[in-house]
């Protein structure tokens, strides 16, 4: 019996998309600014192969983890999600695929642009939780090469992609990080602590590979709408893959 798509899978979803409708010319935003708490993602894990019996564009051929699968759902808000639904003939199969995968292209390709303008006042507004973060009590920073972190990660060239195009930002964060380290000394511990936090709760869940780092990405961009913002908090996560135990197996 379909149970529908995991929360993790929603989550990189909503990753894998930028926070915003995938439907042609909408743009909405779909994160609920929390006043306490997290934010949270308010999208759509719309089915592009109807999930049951029934449902639009289903397809008997398919097992209920490939209907459930990430590439199976398209990120949309509730107005275009019943719009896809109700007005089958308009939107098959094909047409959502090529619409999911042209959004989640675009979604990438400006984040990677992104990093190249990756400044203080961004990565300030990416890490504001630190200073209520306890510093981490354990790890370390010695330094891994990126090319080993991924291969002993598993991590497909999706994801070398982002982490390469991180890179480019590394002397920018080190640079920020240490002018931190001189106003707060437990800084750069504070930072590692609310990484390692999540990155060991999502291994003790299961997660691992691209699904991990996709996650991790997730929790780096806390819900910011800005696409500078966004991408500053993953120029910080693709820094301490490379200097600390962060994605270290």
């Amino acid at each position: 019996m379909a149970v529908g798509a995991s929360y993790p899978t929603k989550i990189i979803l909503a990753f894998r998309s930028g926070g915003i409708c995938a439907f042609p010319k909408c743009g909405k935003h779909l994160t609920y600014d929390a006043k306490m708490g997290d934010d949270a993602h308010i999208g759509e894990a719309a089915h592009i192969c109807g999930e049951k019996p029934g449902a639009a564009r289903y397809d008997a051929s398919m097992t209920d983890e490939q209907r459930d699968n990430v590439r199976n759902l398209i990120y949309l808000c509730t107005d275009h999600h019943t719009i896809i639904d109700k007005v089958e003939a308009d939107w098959p199969v094909s047409e959502l695929q090529a619409l999911k995968e042209s959004h989640e292209k675009q979604v990438r390709q400006a984040m990677e642009e992104a990093f190249a303008d990756v400044a203080f006042p961004e990565l300030q507004t990416a890490v504001s939780w630190v200073s209520k973060q306890t510093p981490a009590g354990n790890g370390s920073f010695d330094l891994t090469a990126p090319d080993e972190k991924i291969k002993k990660n598993e991590l497909s060239n999706g994801a070398r992609h982002i982490i390469a195009a991180g890179l480019t930002s590394r002397a920018t964060v080190a640079a920020y990080v240490e002018a931190e380290a001189q106003l707060d000394s437990d800084f750069p511990e504070r930072l590692k602590a609310g990484f390692l936090e999540q990155y060991y709760g999502l291994r003790k869940q299961g997660h691992k590979g691209d699904e991990l780092f996709e996650l991790m990405c997730d929790f780096a961009q806390r819900g910011m709408r800005r696409q500078a913002d966004r991408t500053a908090g993953i120029a910080v996560l693709i820094y301490l893959f490379e200097i600390c135990d962060v994605f270290e197996k």
